[in-house]
């Protein structure tokens, strides 16, 4: 993915209210990030989203519904959204600032993800 993984963070990062983000694959490894703070949890923070988006799959398989999309995780002060994209294969990590109209991030990082997943097919 190399220099697309670059171009598709620069995009995310220009999403109003992501404050950080990762591009990951469906076993937790970073194929690109953008964390300001530096990049000492972002290995963790990839890990765990992958973890949940398989959890949430589990789940859903459970009770035959159709593979989930997106999962959000909302707290008191920010979101972290994690979009499926095309297949399995590849996932776009995102924390989104509490002042941040959630669900114009959630359909503008569905977008990203539907470009990512046809540039990927």
């Amino acid at each position: 993915m190399g220099e697309s993984a670059r171009r598709y963070i620069d995009e995310i990062q220009s999403v109003v209210g992501v404050t950080a983000c990762a591009l990951v694959s469906s076993e937790g490894r970073i194929l690109g990030k953008h964390f300001p703070e530096g990049d000492l949890t972002s290995s963790l923070f990839a890990a765990m989203c992958a973890t949940v988006l398989a959890s949430a799959e589990a789940a859903c398989g459970s009770v035959d519904v159709e593979r989930p999309c997106l999962v959000a995780v909302s707290s008191a002060d920010a979101a972290i959204l994690i979009v499926s994209v095309g297949g399995e294969a590849t996932l776009i990590t995102a924390v989104i600032d509490k002042s941040a109209d959630l669900p114009t991030v959630q359909r503008q990082l569905l977008d990203i993800a539907a470009r990512i997943g046809e540039e990927e097919a």
